[in-house]
């Protein structure tokens, strides 16, 4: 089998893309326009347009209708099967968040949630609805559900712009030791078009998983809802 050949759109889109890694275009910074890249490269600007696109494709840049193209702002890695808070990824960025309470009740598991975390029916579990923030600006809908058994006394106050994972183990002992998880793509629904700030039906990520303690007792389910412009999802080598 033979060796798949760039196209000459395909080497400039990697070659913007190394300046962008290298700095060389900084976050949020404009893009020389498509005239000036064209004769920096000294190819037609055609060429150019197509190798941009396919950065846009690639949400390594964006586009800005009668301004330009921008470097994309750097998207929040969270590996997958990786225990961890979220929160902690984020402070690591330099990234300004705070998560807003929107729910906080005790409520008894349903038949669908028995079968997503394979405890029994009507277990009492803490129902925690929170939406994030990236500055000003809402980035994903976070929704726990804490095993009441587990964390007795758990409050709102607990939760409210504030590490779950770390109150957990600060006031019920709870160290998380593993989870399972997978990520897929939804669509968004009217609650979420209207707290996330989108379109209906505009495409999302789901988040959710299992997580569990030392001693292999499940302590959270939890399904998140995240735009994907903000962030990525990868694997633990």
């Amino acid at each position: 089998m033979g060796k798949k050949v760039l196209t000459l759109e395909a080497l400039l889109a990697k070659e913007i893309e190394y300046r962008i890694e290298q700095d060389d275009y900084k976050e949020k910074q404009k893009l020389p326009s498509e005239r000036e890249l064209s004769a920096q490269f000294q190819v037609q600007r055609l060429t150019i347009r197509r190798a941009l696109q396919t950065l846009v494709q690639k949400g390594i840049i964006i586009s800005k209708e009668r301004s330009g193209y921008y470097v994309a702002p750097k998207r929040i890695k969270i590996t997958v099967n990786h225990s961890g808070s979220i929160r902690t990824v984020i402070e690591k960025m330099g990234i300004t968040s705070y998560v807003k309470l929107l729910e906080f009740e005790k409520m008894k598991l349903t038949e669908r949630l028995a079968g997503k975390t394979l405890l029994a029916e009507n277990t009492e579990v803490y129902h925690i609805l929170r939406l994030r923030y990236e500055n000003k600006t809402p980035i994903g809908l976070e929704k726990s559900y804490v095993v009441c058994d587990l964390a007795k006394g758990l409050s709102a106050e607990d939760v409210h712009n504030k590490s779950l994972y770390e109150e957990l183990k600060k006031k019920h002992g709870l160290t998380i030791a593993h989870s399972n998880q997978r990520v897929s793509a939804v669509f968004a629904n009217g609650l979420e078009a209207e707290l996330l700030k989108v379109s209906l039906s505009t495409p999302l990520m789901k988040y959710q998983g299992l997580v569990y303690d030392k001693k292999e007792r499940l302590i959270e389910y939890f399904e998140n809802i995240m735009l994907p412009d903000r962030f990525e999802f990868i694997s633990k080598r």
